[in-house]
Parts: structure tokens; C-alpha cells; sequence
């Protein structure tokens, strides 16, 4: 058999591997859709906070728009100030369908889709072949992004403008000035998508400049000129981002909402003593294998061997630009020692690319030389056999997270949605008891989650500009829903001016200090 025909037969057996891996990732990615109204995993390793409120809290301002009949509640948790691109699509989409949970978890899981094709697309044009396919399949059957990629939270919409802005700053050439005017709106989007996504821009705009760099020198153009332009085109990029967030500051918060725009920052203002930064160091790197503990090891592996033996690593932009976002995300983590394991979902699709290029390298300098790592005692190391054994890791490692996330999809629970329409019950029937009609209104953290699942109108307890004794006396609420084991302050505020009658008592998730939902009448005192 001639080279061409051996060649010829190779690239076959490549493209059935891809399409064999891609429709493996379809799959997994469409039983995400399954089982919408489940509860997030109980029994897994991630305890979050976020399963409790954020869907709703983040969500608020779409949510209130169509139930209450307006965005924004006075004296209440308004995020969307400082973060108003996840409300804006929200609303948007729940104009087409409806309010509900699994509306908003659809939108968010279509958004992840979208950020599986951008990860193939980016991979792919940093190293055409299998590679990319691997890198998506490692990402679609992590039961960690299953598990938090379905909720309609913050990090999915954070993981989808990360993608998209990589995706523009590969494709952005320096004298593409509207690319680089459209990359500017995509980072202003994901910084108002969530403000600690200004950690993330680093790796975006290194992917941009780096591709420049490698392009403009194969070609002899001058260091000195290549500066210049990429000057320029950075400073489009960045401008065009800052002006947009200034002029959103200075014209829509400045004039009406600066109270509520700071209250965000002030409750979020945690920042790690410098006493403590090397244990809170260790912290985040540690809490980094809740994405997947194999993963977490072969990847650092690979980022120790691209210091010294695979250098060439760091002549592909995409890998420096992944392993940036890692870095950016996991300092800022650690700078506000807030260790939510849905904070690490960032990281994931990094991750897979960091794993992705590392094992190609290796596994392309095995099969170019027998000259390795000389470690003592053990002589010399191949390449060939490190390759190996990453391969079978990784390979372990896609088995082990197939098969978690199988088990996730095959036995859902519904504690949450039972106890929501639970309580939607009982409002509604004293509602209809009532003569005057008076519509109920639902004190609680996990109110907006509640309103999501069933309409019922509800006003946040724990979080609101002037406290909650403000909150009480604009909304005057006849239904307390609360979490015992979290929530005794405000229990205690709301016990001095009511009388708090328990009506019914749900068990919901399996988290440590928040597993019983309670709901009291309200009677003023």
C-alpha cells in the first residue's frame, strides 16, 4: 500500500473517531434537558447556596417584570442593577414562554450548547483533528457541569460571553477595527453578566494579541510595527469595553440606582487578610478537583512539564490563554475567599483545553523521540509511555464522570418543586378565603425561586438596601418562608413584629444547615 493510500485511510479512520465522539456528546448534552423541575443532584459532593436562591435572585428583575409588573422592587435585592445581562435575556425569553423554572433552565442550557460548539470551534482552530472533539466530550460528560450548567444561574452565562468573546479574539485580526469594536461589547457583556468576570478579560485579550504575535513573526514583519498595530487594536477593544461600561454607569445607575449599586458591592465585599493568603491559596487550588479530581492532577501535571519540557505549549495562544483563565478565576475566588463550588464552573472548559493540547503535545513528541525525563532511580522516561499512561487517565477519568452523570439523570428528585407548589397551594386557597381578593405576598430568600416554580409574587428577606424593617413596611407580606438553620436572624427581625403561625414544613435537598423549608403566616402583632 502506497503513503497516499496509508494517509488517505488514517484521515478516515479520524473523521468516524470525531463523529463517533460527537455524537457521544450530543447525547449527554441532550439528557440535559431531561428532568428540568429536578432538584440540583442530592447526594453529590458540591454543597451550594446557589440551588437555594440564585436562580431567583439573579433572575429577579425578568421575574418581577412579569409577575409584579415591574423590574425593579424598592427596598428590595435589585442585582440587576450591577448585573443586568442575564435579566435582559431572561425577559426576553420569558416573553416567548411563560414564567417558570424550566423555562429559564431551558435558556440556560441552550446557552451551553452554544459554549460546546464555541469550544469546538476555538480548539479546533488551534489544532485541527480529533483534539477537539475529545475536549468537548471531556467537558459534556462531567456530571460537575451537568449538575450546574442546568440551573439558571449566573456561571452557565458567564461560561457562554467567555466563549464567545475567545471565539472573536481568535478570529480578531489587527486591522479588523469592527471585529474589535464587537469583541469590546462581548467583554462589557460579560463583565455585566457577572462582575467577577473581569477576571477572565486577561485571558481574552491574551488570546487576541498572541495570535497576532506568532502570525505577524512567521511572516518577517517587523517587532516594532507589530507593536504598534497591536497597541492600537488592544486599546479598540478595551476602550470600546470601558466606554460602554462607563456610559451604563453614569446614565442608567448613577441617576436612579446608585444605592442598590453599591449595596452589591458591599455584600460581597470578602477579601482574604494577607495572614491567611497562602492557606486560602491551597484552598482554591484543592477545591479546584471538584471539577474532576483526575483532571485536576493531569492538568497540573501538564502545566509543570510545558515550564521546562513541552515549551511548545506556550507557543499555541489558545493554551496560554486557557491556563490564564484558570489562574484569573481561581485568584479572584481566592481573594474573596467565597468558596462556592459553582464559582469553579468557569474553569471547566479551560481545563478540558489545557488537558486537551498537553496530551496532544506529549502524545505528538512520543512518537518523535525515546528521549524523555531522566528522573533518579528510574532511569530514562519516555515520552511514548507518559503519553500512555495520560491517555488511559484521561480515558479513566471520561468513563468514571459518564457514569456519575448517567446516575444523576436516571434518579432525579423533586423536593424543591413539590415544596413550591406546596406552598402555592396553600397561599392560593387562603387567598380565595378571603373576600377582598388581597393578592398574597411571600416573604423569603428563596422567594423569586418559588415565583419561578409557581408565580406566587415574593419579596426577598435577608437582602435589601435599608434593611429588612423597610422591606416590611412596603410590602407587608402574609406568608414567611424560611430556612431554620440558616435564616435565625431574620427570623428573629420578622418574629418582633409578627406572629409567626407555622403552617407547613417541607424537607428539601440534603445540605447540611438548609434542608427543611418551613412556612409561617404572618399575623402583625
Amino acid at each position: 500500500m502506497d503513503s497516499n493510500s496509508q494517509d488517505q485511510k488514517v484521515a478516515r479512520s479520524g473523521r468516524w473517531l470525531v463523529g463517533v465522539l460527537l455524537i457521544l456528546s450530543v447525547a449527554f448534552y441532550a439528557v440535559g434537558f431531561v428532568h428540568l423541575r429536578a432538584d440540583f443532584p442530592n447526594g453529590s459532593p458540591w454543597s451550594d447556596w446557589s440551588k437555594m436562591t440564585d436562580e431567583g435572585w439573579y433572575g429577579g428583575a425578568a421575574i418581577h417584570h412579569f409577575v409584579q409588573g415591574s423590574w425593579y422592587l424598592p427596598d428590595s435585592f435589585n442585582p440587576a442593577v450591577a448585573m443586568p445581562v442575564w435579566p435582559t435575556m431572561l425577559a426576553a425569553w420569558l416573553a416567548l414562554t411563560g414564567v417558570g423554572m424550566v423555562a429559564a433552565r431551558t435558556l440556560t442550557m441552550l446557552l451551553y450548547g452554544i459554549s460546546l460548539v464555541l469550544l469546538y470551534r476555538v480548539v479546533w482552530n488551534a489544532r485541527q483533528g480529533l483534539l477537539a472533539a475529545v475536549v468537548v466530550l471531556l467537558t459534556v460528560v462531567n456530571p460537575f457541569c451537568y449538575a450546574f450548567d442546568r440551573l439558571a444561574v449566573l456561571e452557565p452565562v458567564t461560561v457562554f460571553w467567555m466563549m464567545l468573546a475567545l471565539y472573536l479574539a481568535d478570529q480578531t485580526r489587527r486591522e479588523d477595527t469592527l471585529r474589535q469594536v464587537l469583541l469590546g461589547v462581548v467583554i462589557f457583556l460579560l463583565v455585566l453578566t457577572k462582575m467577577t468576570a473581569i477576571a477572565l478579560v486577561p485571558a481574552v485579550l491574551y488570546l487576541m494579541s498572541a495570535q497576532w504575535k506568532w502570525v505577524g513573526l512567521r511572516r518577517g514583519i517587523q517587532w516594532r510595527g507589530l507593536q504598534r498595530r497591536g497597541v492600537v487594536a488592544l486599546a479598540v477593544v478595551v476602550g470600546t469595553a470601558v466606554a460602554l461600561w462607563e456610559g451604563y454607569r453614569r446614565l442608567v445607575v448613577r441617576p436612579q440606582y446608585g444605592a442598590d449599586y453599591a449595596y452589591l458591592f458591599k455584600i460581597n465585599a470578602y477579601r482574604v487578610h494577607l495572614s491567611i493568603v497562602p492557606k486560602m491559596a491551597w484552598v482554591t487550588l484543592r477545591d479546584t478537583a471538584w471539577i474532576n479530581p483526575i483532571l485536576f492532577w493531569v492538568a497540573a501535571a501538564i502545566l509543570v512539564l510545558s515550564v521546562a519540557w513541552l515549551r511548545e505549549l506556550w507557543r499555541i495562544p489558545l493554551f496560554g490563554s486557557a491556563v490564564i483563565a484558570i489562574v484569573g478565576q481561581m485568584a479572584f475566588i481566592g481573594y474573596h475567599t467565597n468558596f462556592q463550588p459553582r464559582y469553579y464552573l468557569v474553569i471547566a472548559m479551560p481545563l478540558a483545553v489545557v488537558i486537551g493540547l498537553g496530551a496532544a503535545a506529549l502524545w505528538d513528541k512520543s512518537w518523535g523521540s525515546r528521549e524523555g525525563l531522566r528522573l533518579p532511580m528510574l532511569g530514562a522516561l519516555t515520552p511514548r509511555l507518559g503519553a500512555l499512561a495520560l491517555a488511559g487517565m484521561v480515558a479513566v477519568a471520561a468513563v468514571g464522570m459518564a457514569a456519575q452523570t448517567i446516575e444523576y439523570v436516571l434518579h432525579p428528585e423533586y423536593t424543591f418543586w413539590s415544596a413550591a407548589q406546596g406552598i402555592a397551594t396553600i397561599m392560593q386557597a387562603n387567598g380565595k378565603a378571603h373576600k377582598d381578593g388581597a393578592r398574597q405576598m411571600l416573604l423569603s430568600d428563596s422567594g423569586d425561586n418559588i415565583t419561578l416554580w409557581t408565580g406566587i409574587p415574593a419579596v426577598c428577606a435577608s437582602l435589601g438596601v435599608h434593611g429588612l424593617d423597610a422591606t416590611l413596611n412596603r410590602y407587608k407580606p402574609q406568608w414567611y418562608a424560611a430556612w431554620p438553620g440558616w435564616e435565625n436572624p431574620s427570623i428573629q427581625l420578622v418574629g418582633e413584629r409578627y406572629r409567626l403561625d407555622e403552617v407547613a414544613r417541607y424537607q428539601v435537598f440534603d445540605s447540611p444547615t438548609r434542608h427543611t423549608l418551613v412556612l409561617y403566616r404572618l399575623t402583625p402583632r
